[in-house]
């Protein structure tokens, strides 16, 4: 199995910030590579990096409160492209 490259984790994040895709859905497909990384071929380590963060943008500090805003998760796209 190959890791998601920096351009794909891009194109479901922006899906996520255009209204296309959820915070649940983008998290669950980052986290199914996560969990399956004895089976994953890391040739990009900052695109796993990238991947790892974005599994997380879907946390709750609070009810209805999100740990990483929409200008967070736009700063995370930006940090990688």
């Amino acid at each position: 199995m190959k890791q998601p490259t920096k351009e794909e984790i891009t194109q479901n994040v922006k899906m996520f910030l255009d209204g296309k895709m959820n915070r649940e859905d983008i998290c669950s497909w980052a986290i199914n590579f996560i969990r399956n990384d004895e089976r994953i071929i890391i040739d990009d380590v900052e695109a796993w990096h990238y991947l790892v963060e974005i599994s997380n943008i879907d946390e709750m500090i609070a009810p209805g409160e999100y740990l990483f805003a929409k200008e967070d998760i736009e700063d995370m796209v930006k940090k990688y492209s």
